[in-house]
């Protein structure tokens, strides 16, 4: 078994029962202790378990990677702005769009137009409510290892799926963005997914409500030279902006005063 599938094994042993010991998942997974070790070790590093003595437990959303249904409720009425900024500016009639897991790309959704617009998504939760609120609209839904966090799909089966399709523009979000590294998430799966929607779009836009600024988290999501366009609720502080010059990102700040304004004007 891959590494990929062993990791997302060991998170839903966890989430199924509270607490795993390394015999036992020496025995479920046909691994070495050593393996194991490593396993969990990476796990921890992430955040995502805490190991203790002879196995682990769950780390707790906090430690970790928040569950979509929670990470919906934060900053919810920045994320419609943004993702109504979103669809303005880069979708149009006949594009093939590839939507990662975020929330706020999630959010894109409610603001895409009925018909007309293809998607690519390795996100269940995603797909779900297209399914629901866009029923006419053409959803590849990739394959791959579901994670019990996120409910996306990872690993190399959706890898290499998304790697024979192409997009028009690849929306992603991430959990943290600093002006050392840009945006950076958890979770080393996810994070191979990201990169290969991007890779197969000929345009990137970074969706990322204010409260992500300033913070950073485990790994890398995307180098700022791959991201074409951020699009965020406030203007970034002290030196974000001057990176993402650097590196010729454009920034489009959608503030809630420019979703009043439109609205008034209906």
């Amino acid at each position: 078994m891959l590494a990929p599938a062993r990791h997302q094994r060991i998170l839903a042993l966890l989430r199924d029962r509270g607490h795993v010991t390394a015999a036992a998942l020496r025995r479920e997974l046909g691994v070495t202790a050593m393996t194991v070790w490593r396993d969990l070790r990476m796990l921890e590093e992430l955040g995502l378990l805490r190991r203790e003595r002879g196995g682990a437990r769950p780390a707790g959303q906090a430690a970790g990677e928040p569950d979509f249904e929670m990470k919906s409720d934060a900053a919810a009425a920045a994320k419609q702005r943004i993702a109504a900024r979103a669809v303005r500016e880069f979708v149009r009639a006949g594009d093939t769009i590839a939507l990662e897991g975020g929330t706020t790309v999630a959010a894109i959704i409610d603001h895409l137009p009925e018909s007309q617009v293809s998607i690519v998504t390795n996100s269940l939760p995603v797909a779900q409510r297209l399914r629901l609120r866009r029923p006419a609209l053409a959803v590849r839904v990739i394959g791959g290892w579901l994670s019990p966090v996120s409910g996306n799909m990872t690993g190399p089966d959706a890898l290499r799926e998304i790697g024979r399709l192409a997009a028009s523009v690849c929306f992603i979000s991430a959990t943290a963005f600093d002006r050392e590294i840009g945006p950076s998430d958890p979770n080393p799966l996810e994070i191979e997914a990201k990169r290969a929607l991007a890779a197969i779009s000929r345009r990137v836009v970074l969706l990322l409500d204010s409260g992500k600024f300033a913070r950073r988290s485990a790994a890398v999501t995307l180098h700022p030279r791959r991201i074409d366009t951020l699009i965020t609720d406030k203007r970034p502080p002290a030196g974000i902006p001057a990176m993402l010059r650097r590196h010729g990102v454009r920034i489009l700040v959608c503030p809630e005063s420019t979703a009043k304004d439109a609205k008034s004007q209906e």
